[in-house]
């Protein structure tokens, strides 16, 4: 009898007990490892974002003592410390990528040694590896976060789904595996909304001491998040119009939160003042852009005009914004769930005075971090400028809701039906991460990114000459040479080198698909990189090149689609 009470009680406790709860967390924890697994191991191919092999080698210079130094330089960040600060310091100041990324990888590097040094022979090289197991634990983390928000906005059950769904979108595992920082970002962000939180529960309890130290806790974490990427003061600018208005006593929160924001800034701000006399970096001048230009070919001008014009500013921005609008779906992943959020603020009423209060701070959050993008601009789902998918958990917590709201209502209310309705959200929110893990991966990121080739400018190129390249980004990560993003035109290179601008000697130019593999001839010798149409279409022959600065050339693999101009045949 005994027994039959025990084996009761221990059935009842996995039912409704404890047990289940911590059965289904186990259960979403091994989804979890089996994707990460999945990943590393098949679906990683390297580093095929820019701005992620860029913040890599910053964090080498890091690592190895160098300081927030870059070996990627581009011509207007030189004319800008040439005007502004009359020096160019060697190696150069990097003023163009926030610090959070380059400080995180450095840890690595440092950690990783010589074994992470460049020349490697592999396809995908260690360090990557590396960078991206990082960015995968500030995920894991975020997801434990986003879950006690979810329970705290909403109950247990629906902050596990909730989570599911999370795991569910092939985003936010592009975003881990992208070697950029928003999953440190994501986590720093998730630890402010739940100070937020917190402050709102004791805001409402009326204890006011704890509230401003709640909301002073969610200001500093943004603060740390801002410093891997420079948008989220526009994030900052919501949350600073909500507190102000919700938590008391409103004179402090307006005048404390801003001042505990920018402490962890001040490095940042000071460092880019020293090399640009402008607190802001480089990224700031992509103000002064023309409508319809290359951002990439504004970097590459060392002769700007820079002048500031509202019209050419509003039209960007009205662009820009227009473009992200009809590319947002998109930018959230694909996430229908998440994008019923949008329903869940303005035709929802909640019953929890939490959810009800905490959407406005969600909603005015990401409405400056949507005119922050639209002043900047967003090109890709993944790429540096898109923080979007910082607000895609909390989105799918309210998007959640409203949709089960909504199946109530439709009398799916029964436990069969409703599981089917949450199953069909889960296929429905998983379709493009199912596609990717059937989908064999490419077996290198194009333009060529393959560390084992352009690896070899660290054997042909010796660590006090320089090359010019359309993808420096490339050639300064794997190979670790300082490396000139393309001039605008041929004079500027020249002038370049003869002033020895870059303290040191440039002696070749590497060209790739980059730059070649364009739409049509047109947009090649109209384009941006007209001046250097004949180099890029393999046009210049070696009777032209004598008597230049580089008269010899080779040309690399893949299928001879990359060339190498050269001060003499190195490659020999």
């Amino acid at each position: 009898m005994g027994l039959e009470i025990g084996l009761q009680g221990l059935l009842y406790a996995f039912e409704q007990g404890r047990a289940m709860v911590w059965l289904r967390r186990l259960v979403v924890a091994m989804i979890i490892g089996l994707l990460a697994t999945m990943w590393f191991a098949y679906k990683f191919n390297g580093f095929s974002v820019p701005e992620s092999m860029d913040q890599a080698q910053i964090g080498r210079q890091l690592a190895t003592g160098q300081g927030f130094t870059t070996l990627y330089a581009r011509p207007l960040a030189l004319h800008l410390m040439l005007v502004r600060t009359r020096t160019l310091a060697s190696p150069l100041p990097e003023t163009s990528q926030a610090p959070l990324g380059p400080l995180l990888n450095a840890v690595v590097l440092w950690a990783g040694g010589e074994s992470f040094a460049p020349g490697s022979d592999q396809p995908v090289v260690p360090a990557e590896r590396a960078i991206t197991a990082v960015a995968f634990l500030f995920f894991a983390g975020s997801l434990a976060l986003s879950y006690l928000l979810g329970r705290w906005l909403f109950d247990g059950r629906l902050a596990l789904i909730g989570v599911g769904l999370i795991i569910a979108s092939d985003l936010i595992w592009r975003f881990t595996f992208s070697g950029l920082p928003q999953m440190a970002m994501l986590f720093l962000f998730t630890g402010a909304l739940l100070a937020l939180a917190r402050a709102l529960e004791a805001n409402e309890a009326r204890h006011r001491s704890k509230s401003v130290v709640m909301i002073l806790t969610a200001a500093l974490l943004l603060g740390l998040m801002t410093l891997g990427h420079g948008l989220g003061l526009w994030i900052f600018a919501g949350f600073w119009l909500y507190a102000v208005v919700v938590i008391r006593p409103r004179w402090l929160v307006a005048l404390a939160t801003p001042v505990i924001y920018v402490l962890p800034l001040l490095p940042w701000a000071w460092h880019n003042w020293r090399a640009l006399r402008n607190p802001f970096g480089l990224s700031f001048y992509q103000l002064y852009r023309q409508p319809q230009s290359d951002p990439l070919a504004f970097a590459a001008d060392f002769e700007p005009i820079l002048r500031f014009q509202t019209g050419d500013f509003l039209i960007n921005t009205a662009t820009q914004t227009l473009a992200q609008a009809g590319n947002l779906l998109t930018y959230l992943g694909g996430s229908v769930v998440a994008a019923a959020f949008f329903f869940a603020v303005f035709l929802h009423i909640f019953e929890r005075w939490q959810a009800a209060q905490f959407r406005w701070a969600v909603l005015f959050m990401w409405l400056g971090a949507a005119a922050g993008m639209s002043v900047f601009g967003v090109d890709r789902a993944v790429s540096v400028n898109q923080l979007h998918i910082l607000f895609l958990p909390v989105m799918i917590f309210y998007g959640l809701a409203f949709l089960l709201m909504l199946a109530a209502r439709l009398g799916l209310e029964q436990p069969f039906l409703r599981g089917a309705f949450i199953t069909l959200l889960f296929l429905v929110s998983s379709i493009q991460l199912l596609g990717t893990i059937a989908l064999k991966p490419p077996l290198l990121n194009w333009p060529p990114y393959l560390p084992p080739l352009i690896s070899r400018f660290s054997q042909w190129v010796q660590p006090g000459e320089a090359i010019a390249a359309d993808i420096p980004w490339a050639t300064a990560w794997y190979a670790g040479r300082t490396s000139l993003l393309l001039p605008e035109n041929i004079a500027q290179f020249e002038l370049i080198h003869t002033e020895g601008l870059l303290r040191a000697p440039l002696v070749g130019i590497y060209l790739t698909p980059f730059s070649g593999d364009q739409p049509t001839y047109d947009t090649i010798v109209q384009g941006r990189y007209r001046d250097w149409a004949r180099f890029v279409l393999r046009e210049v022959d070696n009777e032209d090149l004598t008597g230049w600065l580089l008269p010899s050339a080779v040309n690399l693999p893949i299928e001879n689609q990359s060339i190498f101009y050269a001060d003499r045949p190195r490659w020999r």
